[in-house]
């Protein structure tokens, strides 16, 4: 299709009736390009003097986003747009936007397009996507390997977490001193998300999407307990209170099958509890874990949120690591009243929603009385390698990725994520009748990044974090005395680290 960059997004629709001859001729209505298509047997016979059969007829549509100033495009326009010669959309009566022209030429569409058009396209549009299909980890490695190999991608979708290895090795690109001939304009990104990929002046990458983590709820099980819905000004008090309510024996069997929460030993799940009671589990500068993971108020909080088990059993006491999707059917089972997520959540929830199947609600993590609420964002962005051989096609297809109407598919899609885009971002929000998507942004505005996204070896600190837990829980071991031990494992873990 053809995209401009910035606000003003293109494919482009068709107002003329093509003409051009394709095959023996061009079959149509006026509504759009026209393609006769023969049957297979039928063009044999044809060879043996047999006449033709007509039987029906291929169409390309063009479409015009509604946000185009430019909503009417003549074939003419269209053969401009597509083989390139039409650089800017001022060139045609649009906006002072640069045309960026993505696709893969070899498809039957595009094959279709350029014949219709008599056109030939740009020698450098090729756009492949792939797909890595894979687990985080392995595919942070398998990045940095293509990297190492001198053949990454020209452009890559990398996580907050990413970034700190791929900046310490030099291998992404400061887009910076590209912005403004790519028409990017940073103000319309959402300010804290864009800081996760700045470092200093320089940015190594266009924030496409967002989530902080949240509470989310059940509100049948609220409803029949008679607790009214959690807001995002709870206490840590307020949730422990509500979640005893809603740990029951409800089949009278002498044994609990509901609980009020769900107690996760993951530590991207658990660390914004952490912060939301004051505590931490590294020191602001990143470089040790001694006097924070052993702090006062890292160990509170930790004895309490181990003691959902322990102490005050909110929570089932199971240890395994989940199987994939376990979370998800404890909560919409009704087995789970209150459970942490982030926005990938959302597209799969909806459908229990409109099936009537349940009712849920989404509220920002409690805190603890006397400290500020907290929670953490995970982001990601489209980034350009450093060695990269076709910089400006690469820095354009990153900003057309990052762009308006790209986040804003993705919005009405019901995304993994919160476009980064503000725009995009307020306008799923005003569509959205279920409260959902106000309360995600609400809580971003408490939201800090991950240390992940800011140390190197953080993967190496999140790996030895779950034992702490485990030790606590499954052992009985004292939380400061397990917390001092692990410090000390940690700032080995960090020795050296930038």
């Amino acid at each position: 299709g053809v995209e401009g960059a910035g606000d003003a997004q293109a494919g482009a629709r068709g107002d003329e009736p093509g003409d051009a001859r394709i095959a023996s001729e061009l079959g149509g209505d006026g509504q759009g390009i026209g393609v006769e298509i023969e049957d297979a047997a039928h063009a044999a016979h044809e060879r043996q003097e047999l006449a033709g059969r007509h039987v029906g007829n291929a169409y390309v549509q063009f479409i015009v986003h509604p946000s185009n100033p430019k909503q009417n495009l003549s074939k003419t326009e269209l053969t401009g747009l597509f083989s390139g010669k039409v650089k800017n959309w001022s060139e045609i009566g649009g906006a002072n936007l640069p045309v960026l022209l993505i696709g893969e030429p070899t498809s039957s569409p595009h094959k279709l397009i350029a014949e219709t058009l008599a056109i030939s396209y740009p020698p450098d549009l090729r756009v492949v996507q792939q797909a890595a299909a894979t687990y985080q980890a392995a595919y942070h490695d398998r990045l940095l390997t293509s990297i190492v190999a001198g053949a990454p991608p020209d452009v890559f979708l990398v996580d907050n977490s990413d970034v700190p290895a791929l900046i310490n090795r030099g291998a992404l690109l400061d887009l910076t001193p590209y912005l403004t001939r790519a028409g990017v304009d940073l103000a319309c990104l959402d300010q804290t998300v864009l800081s996760f990929f700045t470092r200093g002046d320089a940015l190594y990458a266009l924030p496409k999407g967002y989530t902080p983590l949240l509470v989310v709820y059940n509100k049948d099980l609220f409803d029949r307990a008679r607790i009214p819905y959690p807001t995002d000004d709870w206490t840590w008090d307020d949730f422990l209170r509500i979640a005893q309510r809603l740990t029951r024996d409800t089949d009278g069997d002498g044994v609990i099958d509901q609980w009020g929460s769900y107690f996760d030993r993951r530590p991207f799940v658990w660390i914004p509890w952490i912060w939301a009671g004051g505590g931490d589990v590294l020191c602001p500068d990143g470089r040790r874990a001694s006097g924070c993971l052993d702090g006062p108020h890292t160990i509170a909080a930790i004895r309490w949120y181990t003691g959902w088990m322990t102490r005050y059993g909110i929570a089932p006491r199971a240890h395994n690591p989940l199987t994939s999707g376990d979370d998800f059917r404890l909560f919409t089972s009704g087995r789970i009243a209150m459970m942490t997520t982030g926005h990938s959540w959302v597209p799969r929830l909806r459908p229990y929603v409109a099936n009537g199947l349940l009712r849920a609600g989404f509220v920002a993590i409690p805190h603890r009385a006397g400290f500020r609420p907290a929670t953490v964002i995970y982001a990601s962005g489209y980034a350009v390698p450093a060695l990269v051989t076709r910089r400006k096609r690469s820095i354009e297809l990153a900003a057309y990725l990052t762009d308006s109407l790209a986040d804003a598919l993705r919005g009405e899609g019901g995304g993994l994520e919160l476009p980064a885009m503000t725009g995009a971002a307020q306008a799923l929000v005003a569509r959205d009748r279920l409260g959902w998507e106000a309360a995600f942004l609400r809580a971003a505005t408490t939201g800090r990044a991950p240390w992940g996204g800011r140390v190197e070896r953080w993967r190496d600190v999140e790996a030895a974090l779950p034992d702490l837990l485990d030790r606590i829980t499954l052992t009985g071991a004292d939380p400061a005395v397990a917390a001092r031990e692990l410090a000390r494992e940690v700032d080995r873990l960090l020795a050296g680290t930038r």
